[in-house]
């Protein structure tokens, strides 16, 4: 601690030297380019041209550093210069090579990737935005669409539950993305954010390329890029990491080892848990890039080991039980791909992961074991610049096992799934500033009788150059998820189909998104028991609607230094399915959430202060003391965070953040007890997060060559 308050000191202190970065942005021909971004990579430092194409920044910058210019429909420009640089730095950005590119079909999809074009957040915003903690999926949750239920911080799309939301690294599924907690503690999200430079946020009807998931896909991407050699070093109030590129000629080994221990922690600001063996994390993350003359091979893997101990409260015991928790959970895969010739690519992959999880509930021991394999090939053709095409094949192959142990009684359960899909996609340009999307996806399962046949198609149309209007209508099938398929293998496909409608506008550092959909849901799966179990008895008669809207607003240009957003989602809910007698709103859907955004970078203190206020309605629960279904309903909450990131030098930083600043008690929900007491009420319990709010306290040290990269993209 002494030495994060006396580098503060030093860094406030400080005088740092500035120098001013004069330049031009144009056109093949002279023209001059209005309103590009121009940017120094991995500061906070840049501007936007003028009528005349001209910039002007100041910037504390010194050595090599990567210079960046975007504008919307152009590929991105970047070059090494020399900081200071004195002379007038001319940058031509060229034309975009696809007329494809110009319109993009926007309904149900969220761009948060580096590509500037149609973003509606950078990798930069996802881990600056204050709450998250680093974590993709609670960054996420600030999104039209999306929500994150505070008791098990998993992402759910458009009134869907968290089973219906697919990931994928590089094209290849993840059968576990999340880390492992017992009940009533939020999960994170099992990928650093560090290595991943593109994340594609479905929020329904999406492409043909992908399926099993009836509400969205979640598609992360590492650059295919050789890395520079660095290192990366971070100290924190939960734990620490080390990460550290190497790079030979076109190759680059990258990996990255963190290790978290709540007990410090846990003795400092005390959460209303009682624990036995404070939460231990050791994972780690490993990517290893060749570059081809013609093509690029990416291999991918993470591991992740989690224990844990603690005594948790249930109504129907007057103790808490004893819970013990142990997780090996450990994901490979390997990329390839290639340019073919006369605009024909390949892209091959195969993807490996690997769950071992012990759990002991009081006198209840359930072990049990997941491992997955997708294998996955595509072709992709690109016809005179106004045709694009891809051709797709892939295998998933799941097993999964358990056992469930009390007492004497051992019984074991599984499932054994081997799907195999084609698919098949074509863009086209109808028009100048009309395109469409038309795709085809067929599945077939050994524990499904019946094969699947999924139609997509789509549509964009610029009215001019800042807006664009977007169509989508899709298809989707899902096999149950594991919790039900593992107690019933020949549960039938669950399907939805989804219809979209979008506006989107983005002129002058304003961007604004409006979405309406309408999903239709069948087959969904009920069940006769109180909860799932082994021994109930499931069938796919259960079916739902959800319609609503979402708002996404963005700005970076009115008061410079600030970007905020806004993002509102309204959804409308209804379901028939688990153990409900009737349709009605799901207790894990929230009617109506609001989040409110700000980011402002104070120059002159080196730093960022980051802010985000959380507005969600009430969620339904069911109290048995009433004859109603479904009639309760928790109040709804505000949540306010923030972080602050100081850039005590060029490669360190010091970040501090701190979750629900004004103390908010929410109620997620109660658990009732499973008999009536005697005067015949059932009793019951909150379900409340388990610390009021969390502080987070790192120090981030980066080491390389060219002495500029840092840890920006980590917070």
């Amino acid at each position: 601690m002494k030495l994060v308050l006396t580098l503060l000191f030093l860094s406030i202190t400080t005088v740092f030297a500035q120098s001013i970065l004069k330049g031009r942005i144009v056109e093949k021909n002279g023209k001059p380019i209005y309103l590009a971004n121009v940017y120094i990579e991995g500061t906070y430092d840049g501007s936007t041209t003028d009528s005349l194409g001209n910039f002007t920044f100041e910037t504390n910058e010194r050595g090599a550093k990567t210079i960046k210019a975007s504008v919307v429909g152009r590929p991105l420009y970047s070059k090494l210069i020399e900081l200071p640089h004195k002379e007038l730095l001319v940058i031509q950005l060229q034309a975009s090579e696809n007329r494809l590119q110009e319109v993009s079909i926007q309904a149900g999809v969220l761009q948060a990737n580096s590509s500037g074009r149609n973003t509606v957040m950078s990798p930069l915003d996802i881990v600056t935005t204050a709450g998250s903690m680093g974590n993709i999926i609670s960054a996420l949750a600030t999104l039209p669409g999306a929500q994150v239920a505070g008791e098990n911080g998993r992402l759910m799309v458009h009134g869907g539950d968290a089973s219906e939301t697919q990931t994928y690294i590089n094209g290849i599924r993840v059968a576990q993305p999340y880390t492992a907690t017992p009940n009533e503690v939020p999960v994170r999200g099992r990928f650093s954010p560090m290595l991943f430079k593109g994340v594609n946020f479905s929020t329904g009807g999406y492409s043909a390329e992908f399926g099993n998931a009836l509400s969205s896909i979640l598609a992360l991407s590492t650059e295919n890029t050789i890395e520079q050699p660095k290192t990366e070093v971070s100290l924190s109030s939960v734990g620490l990491g080390l990460g550290h590129t190497l790079q030979w000629g076109k190759n680059s080994l990258t990996f990255n080892n963190s290790y978290t221990n709540l007990k410090p922690y846990s003795k400092i600001i005390t959460p209303d848990i009682r624990w036995t063996k404070p939460y231990e994390n050791a994972s780690g993350e490993l990517i290893y890039r060749h570059q081809f003359k013609k093509g690029f091979l990416n291999i991918y893997g993470a591991y992740n080991f989690e224990n844990m101990g603690l005594y948790q409260s249930d109504i129907n015991y007057e103790e808490p039980i004893p819970l013990k928790k142990k997780s090996n959970n450990s994901y490979a895969n390997i990329t390839y791909s290639q340019d073919l010739g006369n605009r024909w690519a390949f892209h091959s992959g195969v993807g490996i992961g690997y769950l071992i999880d012990k759990f002991h509930y009081g006198n209840i021991y359930l072990p049990n074991n997941e491992k997955s394999l997708h294998v996955k090939g595509t072709l992709r053709k690109t016809w005179k610049n106004s045709i694009k095409s891809i051709w797709g094949i892939e295998y998933f192959d799941n097993n999964y096992k358990e056992e469930y142990h009390r007492q004497e009684l051992a019984h074991p359960y599984g499932y054994h799934s081997k799907m195999t899909s084609l698919f098949t996609e074509t863009t086209f340009g109808l028009l100048p500033n009309l395109i469409g999307k038309i795709g085809l996806r067929g599945t077939t399962s050994n524990l499904q009788s019946k094969k699947t046949i999924e139609p997509r198609a789509s549509l964009g149309y610029a009215l001019n150059k800042y807006t664009q209007l977007s169509l989508a209508y899709g298809t989707f099938h899902q096999q149950a998820p594991s919790p039900l398929l593992k107690y019933d293998p020949q549960l039938d496909w669950l399907a939805a189909r989804h219809y979209i409608a979008n506006y989107f506008y983005e002129k002058s550092g304003h961007l604004l998104r409006l979405e309406a959909y309408h999903k239709t849901y069948d087959n969904l799966i009920k069940y006769n028991s109180q909860i799932a179990g082994y021994d109930s008895q499931y069938d796919n008669n259960g079916n739902g609607k959800v319609k609503g809207f979402d708002v996404f607003y963005k700005n970076t240009s009115s008061v410079k230094n600030l970007q905020y957003w806004i993002s509102y989602s309204y959804t409308d809910s209804k379901r028939n399915e688990a153990n409900y007698p009737h349709t009605v709103t799901p207790s894990y859907v929230y009617k109506h959430s609001l989040f409110i955004v700000g980011k402002y970078w104070f120059a002159g203190l080196r730093s960022q202060l980051s802010l985000t206020n959380s507005f969600v309605s009430g969620r339904n629960y069911n109290d048995p003391n009433q004859t109603t279904f479904m009639n309760g309903h928790t109040k709804g909450y505000n949540n306010l965070s923030m972080s602050w990131s100081f850039l005590y030098s060029q490669q360190k930083i010091i970040h501090f953040s701190v979750s629900n600043v004004l103390g908010a008690s929410p109620i997620y929900g109660y658990q009732y007890a499973g008999r009536p007491n005697i005067q015949g009420i059932y009793d019951r319990r909150p379900i409340v997060p388990t610390a009021k709010r969390f502080v987070f306290l790192g120090y981030f040290w980066t080491i390389s060559k060219n002495k500029k990269d840092n840890q920006l993209d980590n917070l």
